[in-house]
């Protein structure tokens, strides 16, 4: 089912010979098969995946979040531009939509963080198998290939941080203010919030289009990739006779 699966089998059903696996050998091995599938996204059951798990958690929370701190700003203007004024009867609608959305935001943030956090896990530590598909890929030059998208890694991990952060104090400051109206400090944390998951959302879309992290890592794509370099390798071969 899982690339670790027999490897788990064979430590759990040891030969009657040897020495018998400790109850706490045992839940490692299943808590090592639940990071790998469930936050990497490696398995091969009831299809051989070929992508991580990370890209499929990130639009909720960047949806949610941007509309939620939207809805901040919006709430500010109406009240401070004469030409939004028109819109006042609805701020309280406009309020209770954007607490809604941060609190949605945190929520599906969650399983983002924690399957990014395991992505980049995986290109630092060595084995990783984020690292090792750049040893693949860049036999010579993978430890700055990899030093460098650490780096950018790191500073869309810390903006993200940063913005569940401030959501979380929004939501604790305004879930006692009737019709969780936000207050001038709110406003304020929003409008950074938002410029930072901007541009964390970019630094994400280089770690994949720029870097290729998590690219044709593993399953058919890995397959692919594998194939394509071994066709390159023979054309180059060829050129050279």
């Amino acid at each position: 089912m899982f690339d670790n699966y027999t490897t788990y089998l064979s430590a759990v059903c040891s030969p009657p010979n040897s020495p018998p696996k400790t109850s706490q050998a045992n839940i490692m091995g299943i808590l090592d098969n639940l990071y790998s599938v469930v936050e990497l996204g490696h398995f091969e059951w009831p299809v051989r995946n070929s992508h991580p798990t990370h890209p499929m958690t990130v639009h909720f929370p960047l949806t949610f979040l941007s509309a939620a701190y939207t809805a901040d700003l919006l709430h500010y203007g109406i009240q401070h531009l004469g030409p939004l004024a028109r819109f006042t009867p609805y701020l309280a609608d406009i309020s209770k939509f954007g607490y809604v959305s941060n609190i949605l935001g945190l929520l599906t943030s969650i399983p983002s963080i924690t399957s990014g956090s395991a992505e980049l896990w995986e290109l630092y530590k060595t084995g990783g198998i984020n690292r090792k598909d750049k040893e693949l890929t860049h036999p010579k030059s993978h430890e700055e290939y990899v030093d460098r998208s650490v780096r950018i890694g790191l500073y869309h991990g810390a903006l993200n941080a940063v913005a569940f952060s401030i959501s979380t104090y929004n939501w604790w400051v305004r879930r006692k203010i009737p019709g969780f109206h936000p207050t001038g400090g709110n406003v304020l944390l929003s409008a950074i919030a938002m410029g930072g998951i901007a541009f964390s959302a970019g630094l994400g879309g280089e770690l994949v289009y720029g870097k290729a992290v998590g690219v044709q890592r593993m399953g058919y794509a890995r397959d692919e990739k594998i194939e394509g370099r071994k066709e390159g390798q023979a054309l180059a071969d060829a050129k050279a006779q």
